[in-house]
């Protein structure tokens, strides 16, 4: 964990905001690192050189590399967490459908940006040294889009019992094998377009035999 997890001081103080500052400086430099080369190819000294940081503010912040890993995806998970949340769900008055189409394009056209695929590779090559920085991950993006998901099949007009399994089903179905790929970094050309049909057969999945929505 970083050291200056324990400050107790008020949202407003100066030295709190000089700090949370100077942490954002460094995990902005440690990100393009810890992403392409992992937490095997990163040292402090490495990030405090290239980021320009003196290694004792570096490790006044973060005592090893563990907790700089630590610290990187929790603020990218954050980020990807509040992104999420406050992007609106499609407008009220769309058939359901429509709506669910225009939540599912956003999301996995969200999940494809190189940063979100790299924050992904990184969390499976190494995340296991971390075992919370998983369920960190999964909360903040899988299971927050099955929850929108969730609400917008309330809406479609399917079953409370369905809604859970189908969210999931559904998820799955719209990242199918471009997504695979786009992870292996052997994405095909035509992969947009195999988006969007997954996507379609992840929207007929999810109103099968409720007729028109």
């Amino acid at each position: 964990m970083s050291n200056t997890g324990s400050r107790k001081w008020r949202e407003d103080d100066p030295r709190r905001i000089r700090m949370g500052e100077k942490r954002a400086e460094i995990l902005n430099a440690a990100r393009p690192i810890l992403l392409r080369d992992g937490l095997g190819g990163t040292s402090l000294d490495r990030v405090a050189a290239e980021g320009k940081i003196s290694k004792m503010t570096l490790y006044r912040h973060f005592s090893s590399k563990e907790a700089l890993f630590e610290g990187l995806v929790m603020s990218m998970c954050e980020y990807i967490r509040i992104g999420l949340e406050n992007a609106p769900l499609a407008d009220i008055n769309l058939p359901a459908e429509k709506r669910l189409r225009e939540e599912l394009h956003a999301f996995a056209f969200a999940l494809i940006q190189p940063d979100a695929l790299a924050l992904y590779r990184v969390i499976v090559s190494d995340g296991w040294r971390i075992p919370n920085l998983s369920s960190v991950f999964e909360q903040t993006g899988m299971r927050l889009i099955r929850k929108r998901i969730s609400d917008l099949l309330e809406f479609g007009g399917v079953a409370a019992d369905r809604r859970g399994q189908i969210a999931g089903e559904v998820v799955a179905l719209t990242l199918g094998d471009a997504y695979q790929r786009a992870i292996l970094g052997i994405a095909q050309e035509n992969d947009r377009e195999v988006f969007e049909q997954q996507i379609e057969v992840a929207i007929a999945h999810a109103f099968q035999g409720l007729g028109s929505v």
